[in-house]
């Protein structure tokens, strides 16, 4: 998966044909840098995958026992999905923002959380 974002990081528009059957398999990704590079990938093509809300649910369930790249990376995919399709994110992002600035002991998640925020709540068009 760290791979895959790699070749999407990369080749932006070249492999999207492969982003229905790496998302499929989200279940199967365990492993805490594969969890945040599918996390990456999901905010990255957020507008261009099937149901990308529901994909970020199933990660954001268990949100507070990740390690902290994956959630910082939940986080960055969560506002990246707001932004594309703010009708499907907006629950989502207020969810996501509540958790990491009240109940997250991470600093770093604390301070990239508020400053989405204040950049959310300021102007979500200049975000």
């Amino acid at each position: 998966m760290v791979i895959a974002k790699d070749i999407f990081r990369r080749f932006p528009a070249k492999y999207e044909k492969l982003l229905a059957p790496l998302c499929e398999k989200l279940e199967q990704y365990t492993e805490p840098d594969s969890k945040a590079a599918i996390a990456w990938i999901i905010g990255e093509y957020a507008d261009k995958i099937t149901e990308s809300e529901k994909l970020l649910e199933q990660l954001l369930e268990g949100f507070l026992q990740e390690s902290d790249s994956v959630k910082l990376a939940i986080l960055t995919a969560t506002v990246k999905l707001y932004l594309k399709k703010p009708d499907e994110g907006n629950d989502m992002i207020e969810k996501v923002l509540q958790l990491s600035t009240e109940e997250a002991d991470n600093p770093d998640l604390k301070d990239r959380a508020y400053i989405y925020w204040r950049m959310l709540s300021a102007d979500p068009q200049k975000t």
